[in-house]
């Protein structure tokens, strides 16, 4: 029975770690004007939305009082082969953003306030489960492989202009996480259970607090400035599980043991540090230039994962390894840079064009990849145009999202489940917002 709780807590940290990589590196461009050119703007905007998300100083150059809605949304393809089969994933999905800001009596101080996703993953496969685990053992020729993890940010930001052309913002918010997951996977890092699988299924959520600083300067009237800072933020998360290894317990000589327990969930893990900067240059009175680059400390914050399972509901299992287990996995992210280059051009009075381009360095190595972590696009080419009607500015976006096939060689996880294979996914995501003055 000590192999059951290997199995168990094992399986479980693994699970949760494969979702988690499903995020990729964070989001950048918060609504739809910001997305038109790939989020190279967001932290010099003038825009009540990518201000709060990106950097809370730049309330301070909004025109006049503001609201902003954006709807996003977007369609995903992902091909998976390995050993002459070909497998294929395509999901859709949509969310919203919001966000007002306003200058009490025109003073000094700029207030905001916004919602966001800061990252969506899903992940959502059907296909044959390699023979692995101890014995060679599989849960089937077709299995559901899903993942999913979301993390939606609702904040407050104040920017306070001490002279007229510097200004300096915070913000403060809370953050609601989720993680999903339902999949077969190989225990990895248990000497006593080498190589050994379950099937998996559990859900975590929680709440957790995060803040956020910038700075925003103005050297000439037609160059913006900015940078900006974000601690990194632990995710405390929790939930319910279930875990079926009855395909392994045969090999193991359990074979009559009972085959599922259900168990309260904790998965402890971070969001990295982020740091950045970048400019937004006026060239003349039709075209705009900008950049932004950010730094991403996910080595620190995504180096080790830490599981607890408690209240097992099977007695036999508990009875052999206790009704509360923790385990800690290492994921060993590595640090990214992320960088953004767009421009805006004024057609005419009332329409404007928009394009950029964004790199995010790689998190993940070839050889750790796997079709629930492989979503890690590392280019965006994005399209907007920007309409203003009256009183109303109105703004749609498109951004295509690719990168470069993770090709597995070797893989690092046991059982060779994943060794030879190849993974290529991308993304298309259109916008279309509003805003308007008050």
């Amino acid at each position: 029975m000590h192999r059951i709780k290997g199995i168990i807590v094992g399986l479980m940290a693994i699970g949760a770690c494969s979702v988690l990589q499903a995020q990729g590196v964070l989001r950048s461009g918060f609504g739809a004007r910001d997305a038109g050119s790939a989020g190279a703007f967001g932290g010099t905007s003038e825009d009540a939305l990518p201000a709060l998300q990106t950097n809370p100083a730049s309330l301070a150059w909004i025109p006049e009082n503001q609201w902003e809605l954006s709807l996003r949304g977007g369609w995903g393809r992902g091909v998976y082969g390995k050993g002459g089969t070909r497998s294929t994933m395509e999901v859709i999905g949509g969310f919203p953003e919001w966000a007002v800001a306003w200058k009490p009596q025109q003073g000094p101080l700029t207030l905001g306030l916004s919602a966001a996703p800061l990252a969506i993953g899903v992940m959502d496969w059907d296909y044959p489960d390699a023979a692995g685990g101890i014995g060679g053992i599989s849960y089937g020729s077709s299995m559901a492989h899903d993942s999913g993890f979301s993390s939606w940010r609702v904040n407050a930001g104040l920017a306070w202009q001490p002279i007229e052309n510097f200004s300096i913002g915070a913000s403060l918010g809370a953050v609601y996480s989720r993680v999903d997951f339902d999949a077969p996977f190989i225990f990895q890092s248990n000497p006593a259970l080498a190589g050994a699988k379950v099937d998996l299924d559990f859900d975590t959520e929680g709440w957790e607090a995060m803040t956020e600083l910038g700075v925003s300067w103005k050297p000439v009237d037609d160059l913006t400035l900015g940078i900006r800072y974000r601690p990194q933020m632990n995710l405390n998360l929790s939930g319910r599980g279930e875990v079926d290894f009855s395909a392994q317990l045969p090999p193991l000589g359990l074979g009559g043991a009972p085959s599922y327990a259900t168990y309260d969930v904790r998965t402890s893990h971070a969001l990295p540090q982020v740091a950045g900067g970048g400019f937004s240059w006026e060239i003349g009175d039709r075209w705009k230039v900008g950049a932004w680059a950010d730094w991403m400390g996910w080595k620190r914050a995504f180096d080790d994962l830490e599981v607890t399972l408690a209240n097992g509901s099977n007695a036999v299992v508990n009875g052999a390894i206790g009704a509360t287990v923790r385990d800690r996995v290492p994921i060993r992210w590595k640090n990214a840079w992320v960088v953004a280059v767009g421009t805006e051009w004024k057609l005419q009075e009332n329409l404007s064009l928009r394009a950029g381009w964004r790199y995010g360095e790689p998190v993940v190595e070839d050889a750790w990849a796997t079709p629930l972590n492989a979503s890690l696009q590392e280019h965006a080419l994005a399209l907007g145009l920007g309409w203003k009607k009256g009183e109303w500015n109105w703004d749609v976006s498109y951004e295509y999202q690719f990168g470069d096939a993770s090709k597995v060689g070797k893989s690092r996880y046991r059982a060779g489940e994943y060794d030879f294979s190849k993974i290529d996914i991308s993304a298309h995501l259109v916008g279309v917002g509003v805003r308007r003055g008050f």
